[in-house]
């Protein structure tokens, strides 16, 4: 949360600092800049732009200290990108609602202490009908599904969660009733800058790995970057890696001033994603067999990189949302 103001638990930074954080966890470990990402934008982030100051100290100070982790229950077994059609239901009942439906690939959602519930409390209205809900995990009626094992981000954890019949009090409600869907998309434009951000780091230590292996690794006589065939791989992962990380950073300057940025933040992760994907395949390819092996980082750089081309927003979602921006 180092973003945030001091006064509610962060470090008072900029959004590009936060982004440059990001990136830098993410050339570590992509599973980790995920799930503090997603915890910091996606499940706490929307406490801070919406919840009443009751909310923000039981629920936003502790979240973003670290003392509490938040998952954002957004997909589920039947929806994920038309997040209009969420079957997640919020009767009203006396004295609050009543919360019915489940979630699946929920980031942090094993271990979770608060789940920022995306519910329909109107399906007739579809995205017009959506809310926010402040959901406590040990609530009855909550249950915490385990891990799900994956391809990648495996440093990582997600899992479903279910809600049979969980009460929670009228205070449990986040910002107004029916405005769900327009926090959502808000917070989805931050996330997915940051996550682009996360996209660079990863890019960024599978070229590093492999420009290394590329000066020292020797065949035919001399080191094979010194061979046109790897030295151009290496000069347009180059390349693609600083585009990316100078558009993430004008991105992240834009959400600072306070700039509509769905058009740039859906390019911003199109782009990063992909990208990241494709650094990942070139450095796994310089390194050969090595690279396939477990003994090098390169297979985890290719399996991590592959999911961020699916969650918070496919490439084909991108495209069409970047489409629409145009006016298409």
């Amino acid at each position: 949360g180092a973003h945030f103001p001091e006064e509610h638990g962060g470090a008072g930074a900029d959004f590009t600092s936060f982004c440059i954080f990001i990136e830098e966890v993410g050339r570590v470990s992509a599973a980790i800049a995920v799930n503090v990402l997603l915890h910091t934008l996606m499940g706490a982030a929307p406490i801070f732009l919406v919840g009443t100051e009751a909310q923000k100290r039981e629920h936003f100070v502790p979240a973003i200290r670290g003392e509490k982790v938040v998952a954002a229950g957004l997909t589920e077994p039947n929806v994920g990108s038309s997040a209009a059609d969420i079957e997640t239901t919020a009767k009203r009942v006396d004295g609050g609602w009543r919360i019915t439906g489940s979630k699946m690939f929920t980031s942090n959602g094993p271990y979770c202490d608060l789940i920022t519930l995306v519910a329909s409390t109107d399906r007739a209205k579809r995205h017009k009908g959506i809310s926010l809900f402040l959901v406590d995990s040990k609530a009855a009626g909550v249950t915490l599904g385990p891990n799900i094992p994956r391809l990648g981000i495996a440093g990582a954890e997600t899992g479903s969660l279910t809600f049979e019949d969980v009460l929670v009090p009228e205070s449990a409600l986040l910002g107004e009733e029916g405005k769900g869907f327009y926090y959502l998309m808000e917070a989805l434009n931050a996330t997915r800058v940051a996550l682009a951000a996360g996209c660079v780091g990863l890019a960024q230590a599978a070229f590093d790995a492999a420009l290394e292996y590329a000066k020292s690794r020797t065949q035919f006589g001399q080191p094979i970057g010194k061979f046109q065939g790897v030295s151009f791989k290496l000069a347009d992962m180059a390349t693609e890696i600083e585009l990316a990380r100078l558009f993430v950073y004008k991105v992240a300057w834009m959400l600072e001033q306070k700039e509509k940025v769905t058009k740039e933040a859906a390019m911003a992760k199109l782009f990063a994603s992909e990208m990241a994907t494709r650094v990942a395949h070139r450095a796994l390819q310089i390194h050969g067999g090595y690279g396939f092996s477990k003994e090098f980082p390169l297979e985890r750089y290719y399996r991590d990189a592959r999911i961020f081309e699916i969650f918070q927003g496919t490439s084909e979602i991108n495209r069409v949302i970047i489409a629409g921006q145009l006016g298409l």
